[in-house]
C-alpha cells in the first residue's frame, strides 16, 4: 500500500467490531513513519480489551518512545453500564476526560495524528467539536465503530450519526468488511 496518499488529508477507517481497524490504521502509520519519522501523535482512545472487544494500538516498545502518546482512562459504557442511566454517565466520563487531551493536541500544531477508536468520543461528545480540536493538523488517520454489533439503541443511533458527520468531514473513508472469527 502506498502510504503517501494518506499525507495531508484526514483519513477514516470505519467498521464492524473485529473487522481489523486498529491494524489496519496501525499499518498506515508504520509505512507512513518509515519516510516521516518524528513529530508523531497517537490519541488511543479504545478501552482495554474487554470481551473480546476494544484494545489499545500494539506498539512496539520503540515506538512508544519515539511517538507522543495520550490514552486516557476509558470505560466501555456499553459493557459495563447496568442500565441507559449508568451508559450514559460512562460516556460523558470518558468525553472528560479526553477533551483535555484534545487540547493538548491543539496547542502542540503536530503534523501528523492517528486516532485510535474516535468512537468512544461520540458517545458523548459531538464531531464538530473534535473536529475545532484536529483543525490544524495536516494529516489525521482515524479509526472508529460503524456497525451493528451494539445494536439500535438510541445511545447507538446517536453515536451513528456523529460517526456520518465526520465521514463527511473525511477526505477519504475506508470501510472495512467484519471477519469471521470462526
Amino acid at each position: 500500500m502506498s502510504e503517501d496518499k494518506y499525507l495531508g488529508y484526514r483519513t477514516l477507517i470505519a467498521g464492524e467490531v473485529h473487522a481489523g481497524k486498529t491494524a489496519y490504521t496501525l499499518d498506515i502509520l508504520r509505512g507512513l513513519r518509515e519516510k516521516h519519522p518524528s513529530n508523531w501523535a497517537i490519541l488511543d482512545l479504545a478501552p482495554e480489551k474487554t470481551r473480546r472487544v476494544g484494545g489499545k494500538v500494539p506498539l512496539t516498545v520503540g515506538e512508544k518512545e519515539e511517538i507522543l502518546y495520550f490514552s486516557p482512562l476509558i470505560s466501555p459504557p456499553r459493557m459495563m453500564g447496568r442500565n441507559e442511566t449508568e451508559v450514559r454517565r460512562l460516556a460523558q466520563e470518558n468525553r472528560q476526560r479526553i477533551d483535555p487531551l484534545l487540547s493538548q493536541i491543539k496547542k502542540r500544531a503536530l503534523p501528523f495524528l492517528l486516532v485510535n477508536d474516535i468512537t468512544l468520543y461520540f458517545q458523548d461528545g459531538k464531531a464538530e467539536h473534535f473536529l475545532s480540536f484536529i483543525e490544524g493538523i495536516p494529516t489525521v488517520i482515524m479509526n472508529g465503530y460503524y456497525g451493528r454489533y451494539f445494536g439500535d439503541s438510541p445511545f447507538s443511533r446517536a453515536e451513528r450519526t456523529e460517526m456520518e458527520s465526520l465521514m463527511c468531514a473525511c477526505d477519504r473513508v475506508i470501510f472495512l468488511p467484519p471477519v469471521s472469527l470462526g
